[in-house]
């Protein structure tokens, strides 16, 4: 069962030696995305702002690999302020509108990466072999 990194031209290169995905049979394995856009400039100010760009770069990645959040099996929320985290409940829901929710943790961090930050989120996805 090899393993491969997943090459996403949607966004800017890691910060860090990492990959955005990682692919090991039919399971994806992301990395934690935040609210970056291309250039790697923080979208939003509010936690439903940047979830919705955290997503977009999930949905991203999820393509690049053939794959789409219909895949999506777990998801884990590293949030800033925890208290926050129901702000994003109308972006999970949309995202995930149709289809049963992943299974979900949630954890609140002493800080993320930059300041302004309210955010990270990584999934993991199982691609049917169909």
């Amino acid at each position: 069962m090899g393993i491969e990194a997943v090459d996403v031209e949607a966004l800017s290169d890691p910060p860090e030696p990492y990959s955005h995905a990682i692919r090991a049979g039919n399971t994806l394995y992301l990395a934690g995305q935040v609210a970056f856009d291309r250039d790697g400039v923080i979208v939003g100010d509010t936690v439903e702002e940047q979830a919705r760009q955290v997503w977009q770069n999930i949905a991203d990645i999820l393509e690049a690999a053939g794959s789409s959040v219909a895949d999506v099996v777990k998801v884990t929320y590293i949030m800033q302020d925890i208290r926050e985290i129901t702000e994003e409940f109308p972006v999970r829901e949309e995202v995930f509108a149709g289809r049963p929710f992943p299974a979900v943790t949630a954890m609140q961090a002493a800080a993320l990466g930059l300041p302004g930050l309210k955010m990270e989120v990584d999934v993991i996805a199982v691609v049917s072999d169909g």
